[in-house]
């Protein structure tokens, strides 16, 4: 039996795909606009992740992750092998289960940035483009001519009355020594250097480094800081609250 893919089953397993890993309440909270409440959209939602659970195209982590969301036992779903043949074609098989605690966690920590991008656009009445990796990775020649990839989390531009603007994120589970975050930020002085992103969009991206935390935040504000020849106007470190503020608002360095 075959699933008659609706356009909100199909707009589940695009988002699934595009993150790895989702869990209930961020699927919600991106479809919620086509739905009365907030009641409504948690029913219709889980219904519809369910359906494409016994179809066999969505997969139900069992474990749970510790410290996610609070600790509250939410679902968390990735493509299945048919789910992911359905999308793209491709034959390898899916081993969610292999995946470390980590890896899960970052990966559902961009979903959240992307979701709480998607509900400060609406509310403030921005514009919004997102690129998930890898379309978001950038490919480019140094200035030795070797070829180098940077890889930012997400990029986004948000679109108002007046302004454009545009970020690379950078989502951040403080489980790196900042040592490994200022070389993240020299590649990514090193590809504006390039001049590559200017050629093609005009103008070159904000770094935002988001962190889960105050203490994090205030250790890679004096990371950065501190780093001699780092263009400190170039980088932003905020924590998820104040991603809204960054929507609203545009950037700021606070380096």
């Amino acid at each position: 039996m075959t699933i008659d893919m609706q356009p909100i089953h199909a707009l589940l397993l695009q988002t699934i795909h595009e993150h790895r890993f989702a869990d209930t309440h961020q699927l919600t909270r991106l479809t919620m606009h086509r739905y009365g409440n907030r009641r409504s959209a948690i029913r219709q939602t889980s219904r519809h992740l369910r359906e494409l659970q016994r179809q066999h195209y969505l997969v139900r982590l069992e474990r749970r992750i510790g410290g996610w969301q609070g600790g509250s036992g939410v679902s968390i779903w990735t493509l299945s092998t048919k789910g992911l043949r359905h999308l793209s074609g491709s034959s390898r098989r899916v081993r969610p289960h292999h995946h470390t605690t980590t890896f899960l966690r970052h990966h559902l920590a961009i979903t959240e940035t992307r979701v709480t991008l998607h509900e400060a656009a609406r509310q403030f009445h921005r514009g919004l483009e997102v690129e998930v990796e890898p379309n978001c990775w950038r490919r480019y020649l140094d200035g030795h001519g070797g070829a180098n990839t940077l890889k930012p989390d997400l990029a986004a531009t948000i679109t108002s009355d007046d302004y454009v603007d545009r970020y690379f994120i950078e989502v951040d589970r403080d489980t790196e020594n900042p040592a490994r975050v200022i070389a993240k930020c020299w590649r990514y002085v090193h590809y504006q250097r390039s001049g590559t992103e200017q050629r093609e969009h005009g103008v070159y991206p904000a770094v935002v480094w988001l962190v889960p935390h105050e203490a994090r935040k205030h250790q890679l504000v004096k990371a950065i800081s501190s780093e001699p020849g780092l263009p400190k106007d170039l980088f932003t470190v905020i924590t998820m609250p104040e991603l809204q503020q960054l929507v609203r608002d545009g950037p700021t360095s606070n380096t």
